[in-house]
């Protein structure tokens, strides 16, 4: 199932000026190659997620003050949706500035914790983002923050696009297993790596057939919604690239059949390497199985 919110951003008292935030920005941040801040702005409030990859990967929650006189943004990583080994949340100071059809945030992004700061001696990193859409995927965090709003009520839809072209109008998505996904524990099961250029994965129900229904993401996006396990199995082809070395796959249970946990036989084919992983998740935690491309 689908659902559809929307937010008309009108011109009043609160939002009279030329820039709004809202949208997809990417560049260079906290010293990651790649790196995304995706923001939905209300008035001078900001709230959305940080994503970065490097060396592994995070995601966590953002929230932000939007000074429009300045214009300048201040905000802070909440708490992390997931992420890997070495990772930390970060407070942010930046700029926003246009040239052209071109907008800029740029300032620096810093240690939030204690001992973060103390491995990083308490420096910031030099940050330079720029907007690459006005469209944003969402998060159950954001969700809230939205209904928070007083957003119009929530319709269903069966449109699974994101739509938001219009500066004055937000649109976005919210599947039901993305609210499951992010409001429970992803439990890391088992790491694979592989030096093929592709995978394959088989998914079957594990033991007795009882009706248990599981959602399947690949690095947040869905790849398999609502999939009812038998016998019969299921084949997801994953490709691996220089963008995309990295396959984050959570199992996420909808159900738990008439035999709780949730279970799932996952059979992951990589060239002549085959690996064998037994999953279950409940309605509080996810299982989570990476696949790292290593030459």
């Amino acid at each position: 199932m689908k659902y559809l919110l929307g937010i008309a951003l009108l011109f009043n008292t609160c939002i009279a000026f030329s820039q709004n935030l809202t949208g997809t920005w990417e560049g260079s941040a906290s010293g990651a190659p790649i790196f995304r801040l995706i923001i939905i702005q209300i008035g001078d409030s900001c709230f959305g997620y940080s994503y970065d990859e490097g060396i592994g990967f995070c995601k966590a929650n953002f929230a932000g003050h939007f000074n429009i006189s300045s214009k300048k943004l201040k905000g802070k990583g909440l708490n992390f949706i997931e992420k890997t080994f070495g990772h930390s949340l970060a407070l942010y100071n930046l700029n926003y500035s246009s040239k052209g059809n071109m907008e800029f945030l740029k300032g620096t992004v810093s240690a939030k914790t204690v001992g973060a700061k103390l491995l990083t001696f308490g420096l910031p990193f030099p940050a330079t983002l720029y907007k690459t859409r006005n469209s944003v995927d969402t998060t159950a965090f954001m969700a809230l923050k939205i209904n928070a709003y007083n957003a119009p009520q929530v319709v269903e839809t069966n449109n699974a696009k994101i739509i938001n072209e219009d500066s004055i109008l937000t649109v976005l998505h919210v599947d039901s297993g993305i609210i499951k996904k992010e409001n429970r524990i992803s439990k890391l099961v088992k790491t694979i790596y592989t030096n093929q250029d592709s995978v394959k994965l088989i998914i079957y129900d594990d033991g007795e057939i009882d009706g248990d229904i599981v959602t399947v993401f690949d690095n947040n996006k869905i790849v398999a919604n609502k999939l009812l396990l038998t016998s019969k199995a299921v084949e997801i082809n994953l490709a691996f690239s220089s963008s995309d070395s990295l396959h984050v796959i959570e199992l996420v249970a909808e159900n738990l059949g008439s035999i709780p946990p949730n279970t799932a036989y996952m059979l992951i084919v990589a060239g002549g390497q085959r690996y064998e992983v037994k999953a279950s998740s409940d309605l509080t935690s996810n299982a989570k199985i990476i696949i790292q491309y290593k030459q």
